[in-house]
């Protein structure tokens, strides 16, 4: 399977550098993410009980539970404190409330997880105005069949694999049961169904790199060259935009097999028309 994401033109940073952002949800146009979920249970029923340890993580090492990438001993201390932080944060919806989860929970949920945003469509109109500078950007292709995108460890693991958001017209009327709240973040209203959106979740903590901002810390996440498939520019794209492209292939061997296109506007029907460059 092949999956796309949009671009501004000033993002070659993306396929020049060989990191991507994962953003938190605070930073999304929908205010609607992580907002409190309505429920007939508790949060103190559904979340699990964070003050014992082994116990409760059932027959399980403790390593293998987490959603991280843990693969050396040096990394296991690293890798429970970012699973003990993102449980903490969910830990501050009050034990008792019933009926909605807190909000408090879900701003904090929303500045420890980061989600890559991805599309079914590469000849969306709407997607190439609101997410390419109208048209004047470009478009990635991803093969998804890489291993960065399939990094999960356990059966329960919430992390580090794709996951397809869910269109529906209500609230989704459930508490949060998994030890992370990723589920709210896989429901979206059915308005924004075009975007035939898929997720990939990580904890912020894991990230390559680290830009600080006044407002929100920019984290990227490195991931290999060889996911990117195409690049497709924008029917509004300019030829410096063009050119600048075509110069990160050449000079990229790892982009040896990417294939350069260009979408155009069809004449007749309200549509792109895609032609190699």
């Amino acid at each position: 399977m092949h999956l796309f994401k949009y671009f501004e033109p000033a993002r070659l940073d993306v396929i020049e550098s060989g990191c991507i952002r994962l953003t938190q949800p605070i930073d999304f146009n929908d205010p609607f993410e992580l907002k409190p979920v309505s429920s007939t249970c508790g949060i103190k029923d559904a979340m699990p009980d964070l003050s014992s340890t082994e116990e409760n993580l059932g027959s399980y090492n403790k390593i293998d539970k987490l959603p991280v990438k843990a693969s050396s001993p040096d990394l296991e201390f690293k890798a429970n404190k970012n699973l003990l932080e993102v449980q903490q944060v969910l830990a501050t919806s009050p034990p008792e409330t019933n009926g909605v989860t807190g909000e408090t929970s879900g701003q904090n949920q929303g500045e420890v997880i980061g989600v890559l945003c991805l599309t079914e469509e590469p000849d969306n109109l709407l997607m190439w105005s609101h997410y390419a500078d109208s048209h004047q950007g470009f478009c990635v292709k991803f093969d998804t069949s890489n291993y960065f995108f399939n990094q999960k460890r356990t059966m329960e693991d919430d992390f580090y694999h794709l996951r397809k958001v869910e269109y529906i017209e209500q609230h989704p009327t459930k508490v949060i049961k998994s030890n992370v709240g990723v589920d709210l973040l896989l429901h979206k209203s059915d308005t924004w169904s075009h975007e035939k959106e898929w997720r990939f979740c990580a904890v912020l903590h894991d990230s390559d790199m680290l830009i600080e901002c006044a407002d929100s810390d920019i984290h990227l996440f490195k991931y290999p060259k060889e996911i990117i498939k195409e690049i497709i520019l924008g029917a509004n794209a300019s030829e410096e935009l063009a050119d600048k492209i075509k110069a990160i292939i050449d000079q990229t061997p790892e982009f040896s097999h990417v294939k350069l296109s260009k979408a155009y506007i069809a004449e007749k029907s309200y549509r792109l028309e895609f032609k190699s460059l």
